[in-house]
């Protein structure tokens, strides 16, 4: 199983160590820790652990402009995507004008160096279809992902039209979460990833954990074999992720 999207590092994890330990213990091969910030982005890959790879973002929550130099400089050899980065109408802590800036200098850096791009939208589906089209085309492959899909499954179908996954984690598994699965149950498994979103988002029935991790990720594939109900789904997803994220 390869973790799309977690948020593995010391901050969350002071014993990350043992923690990792655990997580390889439950099957995953390979972890994807994405950048929220211009500190993480630079201070998560100096941990240095053969199951973690490394994306480099701002997350649409971050305050400040962002010039497309300033962040590539952040960009190695060992950089396998570019984000998290979109646009979040749920949590507007600044002005849509900056999120949409921010999100578009991002994909011109992800198209200039052939990383795909790992999207966060939020209440805002509508605008990142029109922001995306804006660069991808129709029949477009391995583009990037949508992580914590959610939302119309019309708006989302076109989206991956342009060559985008969409991710899944522990809302899924959620009593309330009916949406999702739904939407699940309705995407072709060849276009579905899965991530923990660790340390948020713990699935049922671990729901109760305060802290999650990626060893939880077989809860969430285990609630997608049983709502897609098709062989090979758990090797469908792996090739999924290595497709997308050429590890």
């Amino acid at each position: 199983m390869i973790d799309t999207h977690a948020h593995i590092n010391k901050e969350y994890y002071p014993q990350i160590d043992d923690v990792l330990k655990k997580i390889i213990e439950s099957g995953v091969e390979k972890i994807i820790v994405p950048g929220t910030s211009i500190q993480d982005s630079r201070e998560n890959p100096l941990y240095k652990n053969d199951i973690l790879y490394y994306a480099v973002g701002i997350h649409p929550s971050e305050k400040y402009p962002i010039e497309k130099k300033e962040i590539e400089k952040l960009v190695s050899k060992n950089t396998i995507a570019i984000g998290e980065c979109g646009l979040d109408y749920f949590y507007p802590v600044h002005s849509l004008e900056l999120q949409e800036k921010n999100f578009r200098v991002q994909i011109e850096l992800s198209i200039e160096k052939n990383l795909p791009l790992i999207v966060h939208t939020r209440e805002a589906l509508t605008d990142t279809l029109k922001i995306l089209k804006d660069y991808y085309k129709k029949g477009d492959e391995n583009k990037g992902v949508i992580h914590s899909a959610s939302g119309d499954i019309k708006i989302l179908e076109k989206i991956e039209d342009l060559g985008f996954y969409l991710s899944f984690n522990g809302i899924s598994t959620f009593k309330n979460a009916k949406n999702i699965r739904d939407l699940i149950i309705n995407t072709d498994i060849k276009k579905i990833l899965i991530e923990t979103d660790s340390p948020f988002l713990t699935p049922e029935p671990k729901r109760q954990e305060k802290i999650n991790t990626s060893a939880n990720l077989h809860y969430i594939l285990e609630n997608i074999e049983k709502l897609k109900n098709e062989p090979y789904i758990k090797e469908i997803i792996y090739n999924n992720s290595k497709n997308l994220f050429k590890i």
